[in-house]
């Protein structure tokens, strides 16, 4: 599994060069192969974070006991990721180690600095994407250090061509996106009573508090970021006439207002575009125009609402009097360089244990078109 990650991410980096270097090469074919390896990626790390939490009891209650392993047939590279594992999260709460676990923390290959054992930090990515859904929706990339995406510029439509005449290059342009790293920290403290919970709660715990503080920090920037030492925000774009609809104050949203929205999108960005909001702004705009009698502008199916049969993805992050139609996935590119660090200190002031992660994202949007607001004016 983590042999084909690897082979994911060698490929996606010859797909940046080559759309670095070839003019001519297959932008749809291209941008549909990177889409097909982002989804093979996500899948395998979430297979592989469901199977961590089988193996340890998280999911399912206990944890599978094969008796063919136990009966001493474990592999060594298998034993030396659990007692390096135990190791590390005896290590970082302040619990005697024993000789085993000494050994491993200094001798197995990912001891360098102490550095989160593979099965915690598949389980922190695992709960970084369930608690931050929008990773899923955009071009992610896991691509250490800065990384520049070419994007497309000023194009021209294809012209007629007569046989045999000369045929002049169009002045057609490639943009970039550069991403740098920025830190996300979240600190959490646990009073020294952490020493006594098990290897296995203690994870959990852990692996929880950071991947949701962590999630709810890429939401936000993903969704408002500021461009300016962090990830710039979809709702950052400069909204005119072209690509925005604004409801006059004291007036309610319409069918028209609706269906003005999506014709402003661009067609290219319709197969994979949703909607975005709140729940306030949805509830008080958009659902008294569900009127099956009449029209079908908004529709329920168990629970699931479409308008305009786009779906309706809902997050509080967003302003009450606004909603955004996009395709995030064709529109937003962002890259998480590396995996979340984990460190500790025991403070004896408090007697508790500090507990600090650290995860680093970067995010641009990289098409201006793929982004629709709505907007109902207050004044």
């Amino acid at each position: 599994m983590h042999k084909r990650l690897k082979e994911i991410a060698a490929r996606k980096a010859e797909i940046r060069k080559l759309l670095e270097s070839d003019q001519q090469a297959d932008l749809d074919a291209l941008e549909r192969e990177l889409r097909d390896l982002d989804t093979e990626a996500q899948e395998l790390e979430r297979r592989a974070g469901i199977a961590a939490g089988i193996s340890s009891g998280e999911i399912g209650g206990n944890p599978i006991e094969n008796p063919i392993v136990n009966a001493g047939s474990r592999s060594a590279a298998d034993n030396s990721e659990a007692e390096y594992r135990s190791a590390w999260l005896n290590s970082i709460r302040g619990v005697e180690l024993s000789e085993a676990e000494q050994r491993a923390l200094t001798t197995n290959a990912n001891s360098a600095g102490s550095a989160v054992p593979t099965v915690t930090s598949n389980k922190i990515v695992d709960k970084v994407h369930q608690y931050c859904p929008l990773l899923s929706k955009i071009e992610l990339l896991r691509v250490p250090g800065g990384v520049t995406i070419p994007t497309e510029g000023t194009t021209t439509d294809a012209k007629k061509h007569a046989e045999g005449a000369a045929i002049t290059a169009d002045p057609d342009t490639l943009g970039k996106v550069t991403l740098s790293a920025y830190e996300i920290t979240k600190l959490v403290t646990i009073s020294k009573s952490v020493e006594r919970m098990s290897i296995d709660a203690f994870e959990t715990w852990l692996v929880n508090k950071i991947a949701r503080k962590v999630s709810e920090e890429i939401s936000r920037l993903i969704i408002s970021g500021t461009g300016t030492g962090e990830a710039q925000g979809f709702t950052k774009i400069t909204w005119n006439a072209t690509n925005s609809v604004e409801v006059a104050s004291g007036t309610a949203l319409t069918e028209a207002d609706v269906v003005k929205a999506v014709g402003l999108l661009n067609g290219g960005y319709d197969e994979s575009s949703e909607w975005f909001m709140s729940k306030t702004a949805f509830f008080t705009d958009y659902h008294p125009l569900m009127n099956k009698s009449k029209n079908n502008v908004v529709t329920e199916n168990n629970g699931v609402y479409r308008i305009m049969g786009r779906p309706v993805n809902f997050d509080d992050r967003f302003g009450k009097n606004e909603s955004y139609l996009c395709s995030l996935y064709r529109g937003y590119v962002g890259n998480i360089p590396e995996s979340v660090n984990v460190t500790s200190q025991f403070v004896a002031r408090e007697n508790a244990y500090d507990f600090l992660g650290c995860a680093m994202f970067d995010g641009r949007i990289q098409a201006v078109e793929a982004f629709v607001k709505v907007v109902k004016k207050t004044a």
